[in-house]
């Protein structure tokens, strides 16, 4: 099983203007600076490319794909605690020819902070081919947009913002100070999948 990210990823979840206030900076000059601080930011608090990483989900809206050999339970068991929908599920038949299966016969569970793709009663998972990709779930997870996102992570991406602006060398690979990450944690750990 793993995951392929199709669309989204690497907005921005602050403004520019924000940002500004939240410095106190009242001229242009380091507009450019200030914009390099909130893309670091917002890339330290989301997954990366592979689902790894931030929060432990997306932020804001991205589809992915769980790709695996059949339709058991790591790939019905989605990865991220911030699930929008399910876009579609497909799979390669056993004459390896491309199929998706009737978004009628299954739907989408929240269990927690878990999501889960259940079969309805008296439906079933087509067969497939034996292959590691025969089996691919598209969905999508995060927020629609940066408004809808919740103010303590925005607060977060404000807190890191003004680390990596006053620290310009410093990037999301290799983390930040403690006393800041301790901020961030305090912010954000009632979002991640298992709370602090």
């Amino acid at each position: 099983m793993w995951l392929e990210r199709i669309s989204g990823g690497g907005d921005d979840l602050i403004e520019l203007d924000v940002a500004k206030d939240h410095l106190r900076i009242l001229s242009d000059e380091t507009n450019g600076e200030v914009e390099a601080a909130i893309a670091t930011a917002s890339a330290f608090l989301d997954v990366d490319e592979d689902g790894f990483g931030g929060l432990g989900f997306p932020i804001l809206s991205q589809q992915w794909a769980l790709k695996g050999s059949s339709f058991g339970q790591q790939v019905l068991r989605l990865p991220f605690s911030r699930i929008a929908s399910v876009d579609e599920i497909r799979f390669t038949s056993p004459d390896e020819q491309a199929g998706t299966v009737d978004a009628q016969s299954y739907q989408l569970v929240k269990r927690g902070r878990e999501w889960r793709i259940v079969l309805l009663p008296g439906a079933q998972w087509p067969g497939h081919i034996d292959r590691q990709d025969a089996v691919e779930v598209r969905f999508t997870a995060g927020w629609a947009d940066a408004a809808s996102v919740p103010g303590d992570i925005i607060d977060a991406a404000k807190v890191l913002t003004a680390h990596f602006f006053h620290f310009r060398g410093a990037n999301a690979e290799e983390g930040v100070a403690d006393d800041v990450m301790r901020g961030v944690d305090r912010l954000t750990a009632r979002y991640r999948r298992f709370a602090m």
